[in-house]
This record gives structure tokens, sequence and C-alpha cells, in this order.
């Protein structure tokens, strides 16, 4: 009854939601973004922390402004998941820049038979990056975590699959990813978020050591797939640009001298840094709410986040 629940509200809200103009939709969504955070004042508490860890030199003022702009783009994010499925390749050619896509096509090209590598992360809109993909003739595997209400999950996932993607649920992830990126289809994984230290590498992080996923660097090494760093970021007026980067790691793959362990924290340390590359551009659309540095490295005791 709570599933079928959840899922009638929350479809309901949708189907109303994409009803108002679209200036209209994100100024609502802000509007509850920020109520939600008022209510629940942790979640600001770890925005300032993270941003105080991250941007030290920055005043509180400057980082006040950085939650509130980083409050609006997730209320994009809700938004644009919401009208996934009336965005067609029209509205993506129309809409949506990437200067990469080029490149892109070449890498396919040059890789037959082998799926490309896509690290991301929670930074602007997503999960639009995922569906303009598929728009552009590529549809991709994507790791995610699914909720454990199942008709909401199916509806959920349904709307992610609409333009040809895959979501590939996260516990036995690996072996679909790898599966995947051998058959030749490309893979996206979220890697900016903590994880667990049992399933962690520990790279630099804005200055800090932070648990980061080992699964990108160990499938891109598995299968010795090329790897690209991607990210979504809003233009205003409706309007997006794709911003993308290749990482080359062919003489990495094929130097017998490295450990295999070695060659996942350098592969993992190049590709967080390039994404916060991405970010200290545009850090008013990441996710600054999440405990980025939660599990800390054995030994160290510090915590970042006591109330």
């Amino acid at each position: 009854m709570i599933d079928l629940l959840v899922y009638i509200v929350v479809r309901g809200f949708v189907s109303l939601l994409n009803l108002l103009p679209l200036r209209s939709r994100i100024s609502l969504m802000t509007g509850l973004v920020r109520t939600v955070t008022a209510v629940l004042p942790a979640f600001k508490r770890v925005s300032l922390r993270n941003l105080e860890l991250a941007f030290p030199e920055k005043d509180s003022a400057w980082r006040h402004d950085i939650i509130r702009q980083s409050q609006s783009s997730l209320a994009r994010v809700i938004v644009d998941f919401a009208r996934l499925e009336e965005l067609d390749e029209a509205w993506v050619r129309a809409n949506v820049d990437c200067a990469f896509l080029p490149r892109f096509e070449e890498m396919k090209a040059a890789n037959p038979g082998k799926g490309i590598m896509i690290a991301t992360g929670h930074l602007g809109s997503f999960e639009l990056l995922a569906h303009c993909v598929a728009m552009y003739g590529y549809p991709i595997s994507f790791v995610v975590r699914p909720f454990k209400l199942p008709k909401f999950n199916a509806w959920w996932t349904g709307i992610r699959e609409a333009a040809g993607n895959r979501a590939i649920m996260r516990k036995g992830a690996f072996k679909e990813v790898v599966a995947d990126l051998s058959s030749g289809r490309d893979v996206a994984i979220l890697f900016d978020q903590n994880v667990t230290r049992k399933h962690a590498v520990f790279v630099d992080w804005f200055g800090r050591p932070a648990a980061t996923t080992r699964t990108v660097a160990l499938a891109a090494l598995r299968t010795e797939a090329p790897v690209i760093v991607a990210s979504m970021g809003f233009l205003g007026s409706d309007r997006y640009r794709i911003s993308a980067c290749e990482c080359d790691f062919q003489a990495l793959y094929a130097d017998e001298t490295i450990s295999a362990d070695e060659k996942v924290l350098r592969m993992t340390q190049e590709l967080s840094k390039r994404y916060e590359d991405m970010i200290r551009q545009h850090p008013g659309e990441w996710f600054w709410m999440h405990k980025r540095w939660k599990t800390a490295p054995e030994g160290m005791q510090e915590n970042f986040y006591k109330s």
C-alpha cells in the first residue's frame, strides 16, 4: 500500500508539474527545495561544512550564495527529470551544446566493439546528461541505487530508460559494467560521493583524502576501455552545455611494472582531479548536501560533520 501510495502521489505531482510553464516549474521546485532545507537544517550545515573544507579562502556570504545556487540547481534536476520523456532529439540538438561530441564519435569509431567509460557525478543536470547522450544516438548503461518500493522504482527506472538507456542496479553492478563495456556499450558511473572503506580508494578531493569508488577505474582497467569525464552545466534560458575531457590511460594499461592497485589509485586520482576542476568552475551546480568526507582513511579519526 505504501508503494502504491507513493507511486500515485509522485506520479500525479510530476504530471501536474509538467502542466506549468517551465519558469513556474523551476520556481515552485526551488521553493520546495529551500523549504525542505529550512525544515531539515542538517542539509544546510553539511553544505556549509563542505564549502568550508573545499573553499577555505572564501567568506561566509560567498558560501551561503553557493548554497542558494546549489538549491536552484537541484530544483532544475528535478524539473528536468520530470520532463525527460518530452525532450526529443530536436530539443537536444537545439538546446544542448556539446563541443566534445565529434571527439566522442572519433573515439567510438577508433574502438569498435569496446564501450567508453564515462565518469560523472552530481554536477548540474546529471539525469538530463544521460538522456542527451542517448538522443545523440549513443544509449548508455548507468549504475543506480534502486528505490525500495518496487512499483515506484519501476516507474522511475522507466523514465530513465525511455530513450534507450539501461539502468544497472548497484548491487552486483561490476559484472554488468564490465560485460557492457566489453560488448561495445558505453557505461556511466557517478563517482563523486562518499563510499564505505571496503569499496573505496582514497584520493585527493579539494585538498583532503576522500573515499571514492574503485568501480570506474577497475572496470576500465579490466576492459582497457577509453575513459572520459563528463558533466552538464546550465547556461540559462533552458540551454545547457555538456563538458567532457578524455583521460588517456592506454600507457598505464600496458605498464606491467605497476600493480593493479596502483593503477586504480592513479586513474581514480586523475578522474577526481578532472571532475573537481569542473566543480570549481561551477560550484553552484554541485550537490553540496552530501557528506563527501564521511569515510576517513584508516587511522584518521577526524569527523568533519560533528553536530
